[in-house]
């Protein structure tokens, strides 16, 4: 189990739907749907009759509403712009009005499809055709969009690098590259179903374990989880410093996110407290970290800094007596869904308040990287 996992396909920020007098037909049916799914599964027959053709199933998935259903982020887009929109009143942030997409792309002798997550606005250079030019991260072009029946989309100019990454290594990538006859799909309908089947493909295992955090813990709730080590487990795991942890968010801590206007945009900025006590020490030593959703789990930072600088924190100055660290660093830990009721918490880099120590990013080597988490009562991290 690692922490963090790497992205398969980027949560991207979004581009608002261009306003217009006269809404193209593929804008009523979203008006009139809400989420729309369109596919085409390529046979043998007709792969063999075009030999240029690499897509063998072509998914595509548009609508106002998220497009995927286990990103910690509910928005699908760059979680740590909102808090700052919310806390500055900006209750009409044209985002909200979006077109999402994922075009799901399965090539010849692939197990499972490449997603592709984008935005679309008005093509208006397409003049009666009323199309809309859809586009994901890094410029890439997903292509154009219509629809001129109401029961299929046609898609058109799909270039030929829309699954490969310009950041990889180009050895990696030129089996993603597409065909010469996979510049243009006409798509039919289907039950939204099938397309939310087909992004499933993608998911990570864990996935399947569950509502993510941001559904299983409510914003305006305080939670405690933990983990006090038995002897007998300590005696097998040596290596471990750990002799019992907490993760919790208090009524306290709550609050202090309602005044900031963060509850809105849960589970962004979220105030956690994160408690641990050692074999060698047994008092428990605790940080205030802030989450931020990354992908499918929530990335939790907390802060140091130089006290003499006099621009510090309340926070930030506790930490930094935990740590003995009078410099402007930070640990980062990940909090992710478990099986059941559990909670992991993974600490890669010394993230948890195991020992003092205040610098740059080093590796876990002790035992201490993952916990497995189960709920407790709110009385279990009080005091700590």
């Amino acid at each position: 189990m690692r922490f963090p996992l790497s992205v398969f396909a980027a949560s991207v920020a979004l581009a608002p739907l261009a306003v217009s007098a006269a809404p193209a037909p593929i804008e009523k049916m979203i008006a009139d749907q809400g989420k729309l799914c369109f596919a085409r599964v390529y046979d043998a027959a007709h792969l063999k009759a075009h030999p240029q053709q690499k897509v063998e199933r072509f998914f595509f998935m548009i609508g106002k509403n998220k497009v995927s259903t286990y990103w910690e982020d509910p928005n699908l887009r760059h979680s740590e712009e909102s808090p700052a929109k919310h806390a500055a009143g900006d209750g009409q942030d044209p985002e909200n009005n979006s077109t999402h997409v994922a075009a799901l792309v399965t090539l010849r002798g692939m197990k499972q499809p490449e997603n592709v997550s984008g935005w679309c606005s008005r093509d208006e250079s397409t003049g009666a055709k009323a199309a809309l030019s859809c586009g994901g991260e890094c410029d890439r072009h997903i292509g154009a969009i219509r629809s001129d029946d109401g029961t299929h989309l046609v898609l058109d100019g799909v270039e030929w690098g829309l699954l490969m990454d310009a950041e990889a290594e180009e050895a990696e990538q030129t089996k993603l590259k597409l065909g010469a006859d996979d510049r243009s799909f006409r798509l039919e309908q289907r039950p939204i179903e099938d397309c939310v089947a087909e992004a499933n493909k993608t998911n990570p295992p864990y996935a399947r374990l569950g509502a993510p955090l941001r559904e299983r813990l409510k914003p305006d709730a305080p939670f405690c989880y933990g983990r006090d080590y038995s002897p007998e487990h300590l005696a097998s795991h040596r290596q471990q410093v750990t002799a019992s942890i907490r993760v919790s968010r208090t009524m306290k801590a709550i609050e202090g996110d309602r005044a900031k206007n963060l509850l809105p945009d849960w589970p962004d900025g979220a105030s956690v407290a994160v408690s641990a006590t050692t074999r060698k020490n047994g008092k428990p030593q605790t940080m205030s970290y802030s989450c931020t959703p990354y992908e499918d789990q929530w990335e939790c930072t907390a802060e140091f800094c130089d006290p003499k600088k006099g621009d510090c924190t309340p926070q930030q100055r506790e930490n930094s007596k935990v740590a003995d660290c009078s410099g402007d660093f930070s640990r980062t830990i990940y909090l992710r869904r478990g099986e059941k009721d559990f909670v992991m918490l993974g600490n890669p880099n010394m993230g948890a308040p195991l020992e003092p120590y205040c610098g740059p990013d080093r590796k876990t080597v002790s035992d201490d990287k993952v916990y497995r988490l189960e709920p407790m009562p709110l009385s279990a991290c009080d005091g700590r």
